[in-house]
């Protein structure tokens, strides 16, 4: 099971049931289609390698033409459940050209791309198509990498089989392993006929299905993913689906027996408004961190690179690699205290926030006659001002604490919503970084091969070139040589500056995304108890509150397949 097209699909399904409901109910919200944020799942790679039907057997769809020739001229996609899936030209077919570059305009906006090879792999034009692409073009992080027709080998689909292609294949891949690429190895076709074999023949059908490695190759998927944090970009539309059904309740729900209960909603609906703020706010600013000290050690990796060009000095190179990599440690430090800094200052921003809303005169008031009426309250908003109890410490004190420490003054706090207060969220700043995050100890440079000031290798960094050195050496070849270490140096920058926007994602999931999901779900169930008071709501507006907690719940579902 592929589970971000699961969450795809309930995602689109609910958003169809949520503009019917919405026609239905007569209220004139719209839901918009926001193509921006759809995932892109690419497949690329050779000619008649199979790309096709791969996405065949992935979709389930029927419309996806595959044959023996070459069948795709130019960039089909594909809604997937509102996943846009790419399929593209061959690359290099020197039939066509055209079609690299309609290729290479297509992955360049993918979420997730599939590169595909036949079980004969990469001749040498391939290769350098191959390394342009993962190097040049910086897609190593976002790869997985598909050896398909494994039929066609000697042992077919076997472990044994797939070491021998996983040894042949490190020779064209480094400096990247097969791991770092996510290597599967598939046969299509295989799983195709199972589908044809399913109704005559089950025990054949699940033979080809294990023979086709279909459950390995969507394994695979699934890590990646989770890996990447893509699902998140479903949230998105979700969030805006969640944001427009809360304005149709509003707008249909009656008024409580008693102002009172309303006022208290209205109370949690500011602390949520709250959450989500600073949580977005909060997100968006430690990515923005962590995307450009990504960004600049590519940048340094480019430059770094750019030192080996004919007539350089060895010792002078090896110097500047070193200040190099110096200076992409320093960045790498840097944006870990910098993210530590702007996670302390939004929780003390927001602690303060919350003694302003605990403090006003709203609240003050509303507290008083909560209190002096409480045994007369619907027990289950007396459930939830139970659960608030006693005060908080300002949030900014969670900086020596594993969790915010209730506060000592007594008395009813609305800002302690129930079970998870703004005290309990552990957040405590430096805990994302309880271990330093080290791409590299150091990339190790030892002595080139070097002849007239040129150097020819950088040892450690990638591609050795081990040759007979002649004074009558082929200038040509030295230049394809140094192309190569020009490329193998910058993959390790790349690399470093993929695996740091990996150590991003995780350090938000976390320091920001789990902890707020906790209380903003609280809050929400606060929200739902006061809303369950009220049993004069129509039809369409209790429809509309189940399609909210059905939303609310994928959110949810997402963000732990996440963590």
């Amino acid at each position: 099971m592929f589970k971000i097209a699961v969450f795809a699909q309930r995602s689109a399904e609910l958003k169809e049931k949520v503009r019917a409901a919405l026609i239905s109910a007569g209220v004139d919200i719209q839901i918009p289609d926001n193509k921006s944020d759809a995932i892109r799942l690419v497949f690329a790679g050779q000619y008649s390698a199979g790309k096709s039907s791969i996405l065949k057997m992935l979709t389930g769809r029927d419309n996806i033409a595959i044959g023996a020739d070459i069948t795709t001229q130019q960039a089909h996609t594909y809604d997937w459940n509102g996943i846009e899936v790419v399929d593209t030209p061959g690359i290099h077919t020197q039939l066509r050209p055209d079609h690299d570059e309609i290729s290479y305009n297509a992955i360049a906006s993918a979420d997730m791309l599939v590169f595909v090879v036949t079980n004969e792999l990469f001749d040498s034009y391939m290769a350098d198509h191959f390394r342009k692409l993962a190097i040049d073009k910086d897609k190593a992080g976002e790869m997985i990498l598909v050896v398909n027709k494994m039929d066609r080998t000697a042992e077919g689909n076997t472990g044994e089989q797939q070491n021998i292609i996983r040894e042949d294949l490190k020779k064209v891949l480094e400096p990247y392993t097969p791991e770092q690429l996510n290597l599967s190895f598939l046969d299509a076709e295989s799983y195709l006929e199972s589908i044809e074999e399913r109704g005559e023949d089950s025990e054949l059908a699940d033979e080809l299905v294990a023979r086709s490695g279909y459950s390995q190759f969507v394994e695979t998927l699934n890590r990646f993913v989770k890996e990447k944090s893509i699902p998140s970009k479903l949230t998105t539309e979700l969030y805006v689906i969640d944001d427009h059904l809360e304005k149709a309740i509003k707008e249909l729900q009656p008024k409580s027996f008693d102002a009172d209960i309303d006022a208290l909603e209205e109370n949690f609906m500011q602390q949520r408004h709250l959450l989500i703020e600073v949580r977005g706010r909060m997100q968006q600013e430690v990515k923005d961190i962590y995307t450009t000290a990504a960004s600049q050690i590519r940048d340094i990796g480019l430059d770094a690179a750019n030192l080996l060009v004919e007539g350089c000095k060895q010792d002078e190179v090896e110097d500047e690699l070193q200040k190099s990599i110096r200076k992409a440690e320093d960045i790498i430090e840097k944006c870990q205290s910098d993210a530590v800094e702007v996670i302390d200052a939004r929780l003390n921003e927001m602690g303060q926030q919350f003694e302003v809303i605990e403090n006003s005169e709203f609240s003050r008031d509303l507290k008083s006659r909560l209190s002096g009426k409480f045994e007369g309250l619907p027990e289950r908003i007396q459930k939830i001002i139970t659960n608030a109890g006693p005060g908080f410490q300002k949030a900014g004190q969670a900086v020596m604490n594993k969790a915010y420490k209730a506060g000592t003054q007594g008395g009813l706090k609305l800002t302690n919503f129930s079970g998870s207060t703004i005290h309990q969220m552990v957040l405590k700043v430096g805990h994302g970084v309880g271990f330093k995050f080290k791409p590299w100890q150091a990339i190790k440079i030892t002595k080139g091969i070097a002849i007239g000031g040129q150097v020819l290798s950088v040892l450690g960094v990638g591609f050795s070139v081990f040759m007979q050195i002649k004074a009558d050496q082929d200038q040509e070849r030295i230049r394809e040589n140094l192309k190569n270490n020009r490329r193998n140096i910058r993959s390790q920058f790349n690399v470093a500056a993929s695996e740091l926007e990996d150590y991003a994602r995780q350090y938000i999931k976390d320091n920001v995304n789990r902890p707020f999901e906790t209380s903003i779900a609280t809050i929400d169930g606060n929200i739902q108890e006061i809303r369950d008071t009220r049993v004069n709501r129509s039809a369409s507006c209790r429809q509309l509150e189940d399609l909210q907690k059905e939303c609310r719940l994928l959110i949810q579902d997402i963000h732990a397949e996440n963590t």
